[in-house]
């Protein structure tokens, strides 16, 4: 029996239409099995990626070093963690903090080693103020090696209702203390 017979059986069509049907208006399976999107809990950037966003905590701020695509992270304050002797880079400094992700309508975790974003950020704070006062742009160009951040800063103001609430949201239910236990800090 050839598959077009037995596709003929199963569909109870005759065999000229089979090929018609199945290749032409009938699609293989009827669920698509698309992804449902979900996005991450975690700011990153693509390559040539942007976001707006305001910062909606204060910064938490250590060293950090990554092992085995993990990292390990220690306060300032704290002596380096054994398991960090023997790791894949060099410790970094790093700050990590919530933002309101105005794209994507979500409060999400950023946590930030890169030195060019995080002196941007520094600088701001002295020529614009409070960094949870306005709104930032953040763009990533280039990749690998070649990669550049840009950090501008709009205007101050208040914040929105939405972003006020999820502000509130984030307080009750991200733990950034987490971070340095290797927890997650999304309770």
């Amino acid at each position: 029996m050839n598959f077009e017979s037995i596709v003929e059986d199963f569909y109870n069509v005759p065999n000229k239409l089979i090929k018609h049907k199945i290749y032409n208006n009938m699609s293989f399976l009827n669920n698509n099995y698309e992804r449902a999107a979900t996005g991450s809990q975690y700011l990153k950037f693509a390559p040539n990626d942007k976001a707006t966003i305001r910062i909606i905590s204060k910064p938490m701020e250590g060293i950090e070093v990554w092992k085995d695509k993990k990292p390990i992270r220690w306060k300032y304050s704290g002596e380096m963690p054994k398991e960090a002797y023997n790791a894949d880079d060099k410790p970094k400094t790093f700050a990590a903090f919530g933002v309101w992700h105005y794209e994507e309508k979500c409060y999400k975790i950023y946590q930030c080693s890169t030195r060019s974003v995080l002196q941007e950020l520094a600088n701001l704070n002295d020529v614009e103020g409070d960094p949870l006062s306005y709104d930032l742009t953040i763009t990533r160009k280039g990749a690998g090696l070649d990669t550049k951040y840009y950090v501008k800063a709009s205007p101050a103001k208040e914040l929105t209702e939405e972003v006020l609430q999820a502000s509130q949201e984030f307080a009750a239910n991200v733990d950034l203390e987490a971070l340095f236990t290797g927890d997650n800090p999304f309770k």
